[in-house]
């Protein structure tokens, strides 16, 4: 008879991305790309950081969101229209003429993320400072 024998391997630690410009938690060493993050328990993996900035995480959800919604207003062209009147509010001689309109509804939901992506940014900045917004 034959006895399993379990071998335990350390975890690689799991990539995680930040958005921040501020300070590791207890001390004035700033936080930095490559830094690994080590959990309490040793069954968890660590956590290697990598750090972006703010505007850097601004860019690139607009231009996912931005995206996402030509993405899904070309889809909704392809759609047979029918009596649809929303999809027939979408007019295109060709492709790039889709591609234009598609481009230009886009606007709309990208800008709104971006504005509700200040919003939750301006309000971790005046969590972190409070007594610049007059707050005590």
């Amino acid at each position: 008879m034959t006895t399993k024998q379990t071998e335990s391997a350390p975890l690689q630690p799991v990539p995680v991305t930040i958005i921040g410009t501020g300070s590791v938690t207890g001390g004035s060493a700033p936080m930095t790309t490559g830094m690994i993050a080590t959990t309490a328990a040793a069954h968890q993996p660590n956590l290697l950081v990598t750090v972006i900035s703010p505007i850097m995480a601004l860019v690139v959800r607009f231009a996912f969101q931005f995206t996402t919604s030509i993405v899904s207003f070309l889809s909704l062209k392809m759609v047979p229209a029918g009596s649809n009147e929303v999809l027939q509010a979408i007019h295109a001689v060709d492709f790039v003429t889709l591609l234009y309109t598609a481009a230009g509804l886009s606007l709309a939901p990208a800008g709104y993320d971006l504005l509700k992506n200040l919003v939750t940014i301006f309000g971790r900045l005046e969590q972190k400072y409070p007594l610049l917004t007059g707050n005590v």
